[in-house]
């Protein structure tokens, strides 16, 4: 934030927090670290905009001015839309767990998954983050980024995973995306689970999620690994052609 004006910052951190959930002033003053004079300015902003309201019990919640901040992404919300029918029909055909990342700043979301029937289940709830540099995913989400910025991210990691021990493991992963567009993490993760990711390119052609089949090293054995790459590709392939 060297170079970032922190009233701006605090206020995309509001907006953040009321698109979790409604809040009061004191509650996002409280949240993030500003004083009430300073929530109250940014939220009065805000509501200038029509972008924030208040309601009779003083709390205040996302309004429909913020909407018109979507209108140039809604091919890219189609193809997310899409995306998520996807995660449904790629757990049915393969039989095993899958799952649509977003990336959001130096982390991975799960924003949507799918589990075979079971006792047991592989992926993160809807919601759950994760490293960004971690994984399939991770490198899935980074293969657009230069070798600069890769190494930037991994390094800003704090999480004790694989990557951060052994950056090759990233390099390499990155490496194969950028050559067949898909890459596997055999078990060499924090869970023993073997996941195979595909990127998924939004209406500007830059890489803005995840399509992961997660399972045992055994789902991917043999021919089912070019099998389930296939099904992924042509997945995404269906995603992205609008």
């Amino acid at each position: 934030m060297n170079n970032g004006i922190p009233a701006v910052d605090k206020s995309v951190q509001i907006l953040e927090m009321l698109a979790e959930a409604p809040a009061s002033q004191g509650e996002l003053s409280k949240a993030l670290g500003i004083s009430m004079s300073t929530a109250y300015r940014i939220l009065q902003t805000l509501a200038c905009r029509d972008w924030v309201k208040k309601d009779d019990r003083g709390t205040y919640f996302l309004a429909s001015g913020v909407l018109t901040l979507f209108k140039p992404f809604d091919r890219d919300l189609e193809i997310l839309k899409r995306a998520r029918h996807k995660v449904d029909e790629l757990c049915c055909l393969c039989h095993t767990a899958c799952k649509l990342s977003l990336r959001r700043g130096n982390l991975q979301i799960t924003e949507y998954r799918a589990e075979p029937e079971g006792p047991v289940t592989l992926t993160g709830v809807p919601g759950s983050t994760f490293p960004l540099a971690e994984g399939s995913v991770g490198a899935a989400l980074l293969a657009d980024d230069s070798d600069e910025n890769i190494l930037s991210c991994l390094a800003g990691c704090s999480a004790p995973i694989p990557e951060k021990k052994d950056p090759e493991l990233l390099k390499s992963a990155v490496a194969e995306v950028r050559r067949n567009n898909c890459v596997l993490n055999m078990s060499n993760n924090r869970w023993n689970i073997a996941a195979l990711s595909v990127p998924l390119r939004n209406s500007s052609g830059r890489i803005f999620a995840a399509l992961t089949l997660i399972g045992s090293a055994g789902d991917f054995a043999g021919n089912r690994r070019k099998k389930y790459e296939e099904l992924l590709k042509k997945a995404v392939f269906e995603c992205e052609s609008m």
